[in-house]
């Protein structure tokens, strides 16, 4: 019987310790969702956001096309010029803005309250907080630079599920998994991080804003831009994306908000890249023939 007591405690301790670990993350999805976005419960908020998603997506009347949820061939084509279209383009706008003002609230107003109880030091270290604040400010003032070139429309679910959803639940996550190693000094891993985010938001924009200009030539209308490095890959902007938020994580110094770039890359590469591939093939067609064969390189440079 003494032979075989700590064969039972190996069992007893392994359920035991998934029960803590279960236990803490119960904790901390329920202080996650307590969190308060002027004076809104955030779990209210994101319920919101999900029944006007599936109301949008039934607006918007999708045919059947490629579709990479968010955005489909069918909006692709559609240029926006009704009311209804710039309502949708503001809303996406007061969504994104909301999104930052969703992240500053986990940031700082628990800290600004411990101040006023004297719990904390008014000097305690917040570097960490306004770097993760720059990068979620950052990342929305790029997206709505890029919308103001944009002549599509944009649909509603593209206003409710990623402005409302996953663009403040990923800044809120973020700000989150900051918030908890408040008082912390940084180290190496926030540097690289914010590094990695300065680094993918360059290869984000600067292709996009080189095929901008490019487009505005009356001389290129009707072709495809394949400059710059779009010449070394094809989808180079949706890697800039992916790797900021590599970035934006590692700067957190929570590991588990690397599951935000993990899923937005798994999302490109399954979705949007055939999604907008589709898109371009149809509307370039002998263009897009030579470009593919020319840049071999998808998404991954190098790699894929």
């Amino acid at each position: 019987a003494r032979l075989g007591a700590p064969r039972l405690r190996r069992p007893m301790a392994l359920a035991g310790a998934r029960g803590a670990g279960a236990g803490v993350l119960r904790r901390g999805l329920g202080e996650f969702a307590a969190h308060r976005a002027a004076g809104v419960p955030l779990w209210s908020f994101f319920s919101l956001m999900v029944v006007l998603s599936a109301l949008g997506h039934h607006l918007d009347q999708p045919d059947g096309g490629a579709s990479a949820f968010f955005i489909d061939n069918k909006t692709r084509r559609m240029v926006h010029t009704t009311a209804v279209d710039h309502i949708r383009y503001w809303l996406k706008v007061v969504l994104l803005v909301v999104s930052v003002y969703i992240e500053y609230g986990i940031l700082f107003r628990p800290l600004e309250a411990l101040k006023q109880k004297k719990d904390v030091s008014r000097s305690t270290f917040v570097v960490r907080e306004w770097i993760c604040l720059f990068c979620g400010a950052a990342f929305v003032a790029r997206v709505v630079l890029q919308m103001m070139s944009w002549s599509r429309i944009i649909s509603w679910v593209e206003v409710f599920a990623e402005a409302g959803i996953i663009i403040p639940l990923s800044l809120a996550s973020l700000g989150f998994g900051a918030a908890r190693k408040r008082a912390a000094a940084i180290g190496a891993m926030e540097v690289v991080g914010l590094i990695l985010f300065l680094a993918g938001t360059y290869l984000n924009m600067w292709p996009e804003y080189t095929r901008h200009l490019w487009k505005r030539d009356p001389a290129n209308a009707g072709r495809l831009y394949v400059g710059g490095l779009f010449g070394v890959c094809r989808h180079i902007n949706y890697f800039g994306e992916t790797l900021s938020f590599v970035g934006f994580a590692m700067a957190t110094s929570a590991w588990w908000n690397l599951w935000i770039p993990i899923v937005m890359g798994a999302g490109l590469i399954v979705f949007s890249v055939p999604e907008l591939d589709a898109y371009m093939s149809s509307k370039y067609v002998a263009d897009w023939a030579t470009y593919t064969q020319d840049v071999q390189c998808q998404m991954i440079p190098f790699v894929w």
